[in-house]
Parts: structure tokens; sequence; C-alpha cells
């Protein structure tokens, strides 16, 4: 099958290549989660300070916000067609910020790599120092804190890690919630 765009109830979705992965949507309950408020302070590196707050916490994986704050640097990468059939999007390379940057809002996902150390990825939406919106997929250990406080809200949470593994269906390797046993 060709990649390409169909309507769908009035939404214009995109059908990949691949076989579809039924139900996309996993949704797994853990009965214990721990809700942390980070404060990353100016000039401060971002994924340096996320796992700084994360060591010695007993979590399989995480999810949260960028509440708010802004950037000094940051870099990040936005989707672009390429001329590949069985991968048709693919992440650009990546486009760096200075100045200051302010934050809309940001999704981050701590998962695992193959050996169990905590990954860290996310989206967000920001302004550049001239008002002009971005968004995309941001390199937190090139994310820098800028002139005021960068606030994030985290909930983790055991018994499920979030591990890439590779997706038939859109030919990326994503993150998937795969339930832990509790230690």
């Amino acid at each position: 099958m060709t990649p390409h765009f169909a309507e769908r109830a009035g939404v214009r979705t995109f059908i990949h290549q691949g076989p579809p992965l039924s139900p996309r949507r996993l949704d797994l309950e853990v009965p214990y989660s721990e809700e942390l408020r980070i404060v990353l302070p100016l000039a401060s590196n971002v994924a340096a300070g996320v796992l700084k707050a994360l060591e010695g916490r007993r979590y399989g994986s995480a999810v949260g916000r960028i509440l708010c704050g802004g950037a000094a640097h940051l870099s990040y990468h936005r989707m672009i067609v390429t001329d590949k059939l069985e991968r048709p999007y693919d992440y650009g390379q990546p486009v760096a910020l200075d100045g200051y940057i302010t934050f809309i809002s940001g999704a981050i996902t701590v998962g695992r790599d193959a050996q169990g150390a905590p990954l860290l990825h996310c989206h967000a939406g920001f302004l550049d120092r001239d008002g002009e919106q971005h968004g995309g997929h941001l390199v937190l250990d090139k994310l820098i804190v800028g002139s005021e406080p960068l606030v994030i809200r985290l909930c983790l949470f055991e018994q499920v890690a979030y591990q890439v593994l590779p997706d038939a269906e859109t030919h990326f390797n994503l993150l998937h919630p795969v339930l832990q046993e509790v230690s």
C-alpha cells in the first residue's frame, strides 16, 4: 500500500504503509504513582536537571508537562517529507534557537532504553524572541533554561516502563508501555 491521507469522520488522517497496530492506544493501570514538581534554574541543562531529580526514585517510567518557563537555547526537530516509500516522513535536521524563548506547552515521556537507563522524549510548542511560534521534538540535552525558571510536572509510576520498540505500521521506533513485575 502507498502511504496517503484519508478523510475519516471529517478528520484528515495519515495512513502509513505498514499493517496497523490495533489497538493503537494502550492502557495500563498502576496502583501507585508519584507526582513530582521540578523547578530548573537559570542556565541549567534540562536533561541533566530532570535526570538529577529522578535519581534515587523508584519508577518504571514517567509522563509529564512543561508548565511554564523559558529557554536561552534549544534545538528541535520537525517532520519532513522524504523520498522513501517505507518512511515518507522523518525527522529533519535540527533547528537551533537562541535568545528569549517562552514555552507554550510541552509533553515529556521518560522511557527506558534496552539497558534500562532513562530515556527522555519531549514534544513542545514555544515562541522565539520575535514572537514567532515553533514546535517539534525537543533535544532535551541541548535545552538550556533562560531568564525565568522552567517548571516541569512529572508523574512517576512503577510496574510499567515505556520501552523503545519497532513499529511495523509507521516504521519508527516508538515508546510502548511494557508491564513489569514489582521488585
